[in-house]
């Protein structure tokens, strides 16, 4: 990229030194200007920088008449040779107008003076001329751009650029060359203000060349969206792309040379950057973040005045819309549960208020959808991310879609209800509630636990309450010398005086057991679930009173110990 600036700066020099040098040359070949200094370090170096500009001329006369008879291999040599040529012109000009400044500070160098004004002069006359040649060249590569088929757009759009960046750089030369010629004294204002009003022209067109790549660049991405296979979108989308680049490139160059200047850029600043959306640099800028926060709060309140009646008025029917479907929701909950009450149908405690509450949630669901449709809000995209949501979290959650899956089972095939006592998990108690990831248990000492359905659905479920009727297992001892038929006769009387257990079916008394330490008793009556523990509780007691009245012991656990002497079983010796 250095090379191609450097050829269009080279070219653009030797067209400005063959103009005027031709003239400058007869004047100072073989004579020294400064004659007054002659033989001085610095007039020396004066009369040597005008040799060398006569060199560079004629050097640069000759290059260009090469040009025109040599092959296109040696076309691109010779104009290598003039993008060096041009790097020392440069130096040597700038060099000069130094040199001149430093001497007029010990007398003044009028006729010195008046050759390198014309130099800087014509200089710029020339930077000038090739700039609007420039802009030119482009805006014709730009029309063959637009008529081309897409395959040739690319490679045109990149003599675009070029051709951009070496007007930047004619640009950037422009303005350099007005603070050499303002550093020596010249009068610059008028072309200072020229160079202005372009630059100011350049950034408005700048910013409108954006905008629309801007758009095209849209309108190809929607296209390619559509269309994914769609080879000449994707081929003008790189060009529009690389449109864009290189105008906000540019865009930045022309504002910095006006920031030099000193001209308030804040106002192009902050349409750059809302144009292009890159805030980045422009917040380095006070000027430009004022800008933007005005630009923002009027925006905000213009919006607020424009749609702001809209936008409560959507607030109003989502509110109420909610509010319409939470009392439709209660409705049809104390609906549904009266129906299910008064159902034929077989539903646990569980299974029903489960059914009633998710019936209430989708009901609710469907009310919030369609709040949200009445809003604006499309629903589309919002039910593709909730699907792509779902399916993330699920796999996140794997453990949670077991229990959830697992509660669900526990639901069709009901092993307990509300209400039941079971073993379940490891952990004895009462159902107190359930949803489809997990059960909670109330302990028989009101201890609240919490058991996930998957660990309960994995492992063996006890439900102590699922029948109606529980056989109270009792097992009760007498002594080897009470009287068997007696203490038979008087459970059998215990066991009909309480009237919480039931005729059918009929309670149980046998001799069970001939034990270590007593004679035992297997006592099985039968009671309703809920009577369970006042039966055990009552018969136990009856039990231990009755046997304590009629003189009918019950043993504690017991050993006999026999002592063996060896010695009572030798004879005396004689």
């Amino acid at each position: 990229m250095k090379i191609y600036r450097f050829f269009i700066i080279a070219i653009t020099i030797v067209l400005a030194l063959s103009i005027f040098y031709p003239a400058q040359a007869d004047k100072t070949t073989g004579k020294n200007i400064v004659k007054e200094m002659a033989g001085k370090d610095a007039g020396a170096k004066i009369n040597n920088l005008l040799a060398q500009i006569n060199q560079i001329t004629a050097e640069g006369k000759r290059l260009n008449a090469a040009m025109k008879s040599v092959g296109n291999e040696d076309h691109q040599v010779i104009k290598l040779r003039l993008a060096k040529l041009w790097h020392g012109a440069e130096k040597t000009i700038l060099s000069l107008a130094d040199n001149l400044i430093k001497l007029e500070k010990k007398k003044p160098q009028p006729e010195l003076r008046l050759q390198v004004e014309s130099v800087l002069s014509q200089t710029l006359t020339r930077v000038k001329s090739e700039t609007e040649h420039l802009e030119k060249q482009i805006n014709i590569v730009r029309e063959q751009r637009r008529a081309a088929p897409p395959e040739q757009r690319y490679a045109l759009e990149l003599q675009v650029v070029r051709l951009t960046d070496y007007l930047d750089v004619f640009w950037g030369r422009n303005f350099h060359l007005l603070g050499e010629m303002t550093q020596i004294g010249m009068d610059t204002d008028s072309e200072y203000e020229i160079l202005k009003q372009k630059l100011s022209r350049r950034v408005e067109e700048l910013a409108g060349r954006i905008s629309l790549s801007l758009v095209r660049v849209d309108d190809l991405k929607m296209r390619l969206k559509d269309i994914p296979d769609d080879a000449e979108a994707a081929k003008l989308l790189v060009v529009s792309k690389k449109s864009l680049g290189s105008n906000s490139e540019s865009m930045t160059n022309a504002l910095n040379l006006l920031d030099k200047m000193h001209v308030n850029t804040a106002e192009y600043r902050s349409r750059q950057a809302s144009i292009t959306q890159d805030f980045s640099t422009s917040l380095l800028n006070v000027g430009v973040v004022t800008k933007l926060s005005r630009q923002a709060s009027k925006a905000m309140f213009d919006g607020v005045l424009e749609r702001g009646p809209a936008v409560f008025m959507k607030i109003v029917f989502f509110v109420l819309i909610l509010y319409f479907f939470r009392i439709v929701t209660r409705l049809l909950r104390a609906g549904m549960e009266k129906i299910l009450d008064k159902s034929d149908l077989k539903f646990t405690k569980l299974a029903r208020d489960m059914f009633v509450t998710w019936i209430s949630r989708i009901v609710m669901m469907f009310g919030f959808v369609l709040a949200l449709s009445q809003v604006g809000i499309s629903l589309g995209p919002l039910l593709a991310g909730l699907g792509v949501a779902g399916f993330v979290v699920g796999f996140a959650l794997q453990d949670t879609l077991s229990n959830f899956a697992s509660g669900m089972m526990i639901l069709v095939y009901r092993p307990y209800d509300i209400g039941d006592l079971v073993d379940v998990g490891g952990v004895f108690g009462i159902v107190n509630r359930m949803n489809l990831v997990s059960t909670t248990l109330l302990t028989l000492d009101n201890q609240m636990i919490v058991i996930p359905n998957s660990k309960i659905w994995g492992d063996v479920i006890k439900n102590v309450t699922a029948q109606k009727t529980r056989r109270v297992d009792m097992v009760f001892g007498i002594s080897y010398s009470d009287d068997i038929p007696k203490a038979e006769a008087l459970l059998e009387e215990i066991l009909k005086s309480n009237d919480k257990i039931l005729k059918d079916p009929e309670p149980v008394v046998k001799l069970h057991e001939l034990g270590a330490s007593s004679v035992d008793f297997v006592v099985r009556p039968w009671a309703l679930v809920e009577d369970y523990w006042d039966v055990y509780w009552d018969v136990t007691r009856a039990v231990k009173l009755t046997f304590d009245a009629e003189d009918i012991s019950i043993p504690f656990p017991q050993r006999d110990v026999h002592i063996y002497n060896e010695n009572a079983l030798v004879p005396a010796a004689e």
